[in-house]
């Protein structure tokens, strides 16, 4: 049933699932021979989402860097996990944080993360998670919207002050935003200043014509004074 759905689904999207989720109203659905999690207006995982991250996985060269404690902030229905464990092989521990848990059921019943490896998942909203948390890491990912527009103040100085503190030094953040209008573009610029107040390197990439992804590296510790 699932392949003739996949099938049919690059003739029109093939409904799965519909239902409310924490932030409104889900649906899962085969889009071109892809299941797919959608909200109301737009894509929320896998998808044009899980495009997105594999450039800038790409871009970024993250297989390079070799990341060994990884942190997903919007884990969604798990698109970034399985780009990292099962496209780039990645076997650093990851922890995967959304607020949502319905997505999380979906992620699980649906996407099989409950069988990759070293993840954790967490039910917990990502500005607390961040606000909370006392270990580092040296790869954090952030990806978090509510509908088309940025999740209520990921953009502000508090929340990236949080993240560069949870940050390894040496470490690097990838900040999904999206500039799709002009009040997400002015969220999205100040991102970036916020960023730089952080972090001592950022790069921004443009993706799908609205995604910015603004990647941030936090200076490497330096040897230690000698007296």
């Amino acid at each position: 049933m699932s392949l003739l759905k996949s099938l049919l689904s690059y003739v029109a999207p093939v409904p799965v699932w519909s239902g409310e989720g924490r932030y409104g109203p889900l649906k899962l659905a085969y889009e071109s021979g892809h299941l797919v999690v959608n909200s109301e207006n737009a894509n929320q995982s896998w998808g044009s989402l899980h495009e997105v991250w594999q450039q800038c996985f790409a871009d970024e060269r993250v297989v390079e860097r070799k990341p060994q404690q990884i942190l997903i902030l919007g884990f969604g229905a798990g698109s970034i996990a399985s780009i990292i464990r099962r496209e780039l092989r990645i076997s650093a521990s990851v922890t995967g944080v959304d607020g949502d848990a319905v997505m999380l059921k979906i992620a699980r019943e649906h996407f099989k993360m409950g069988q990759l490896p070293n993840l954790q998942l967490v039910e917990m909203d990502a500005l607390e998670f961040a606000a909370r948390e006392t270990r580092q890491y040296d790869l954090i990912l952030v990806d978090l919207f509510h509908e088309l527009d940025l999740a209520p103040g990921i953009e502000n100085e508090d929340f990236i002050r949080h993240l560069a503190h949870i940050t390894e030094p040496g470490g690097l953040v990838c900040f999904n935003s999206v500039a799709n209008d002009a009040g997400n573009m002015a969220r999205s610029q100040r991102t970036g200043r916020n960023l730089r107040l952080h972090f001592n390197e950022l790069r921004e990439h443009r993706y799908n014509g609205m995604n910015l992804v603004f990647a941030a590296e936090k200076p490497k510790a330096g040897p230690r004074p000698e007296f």
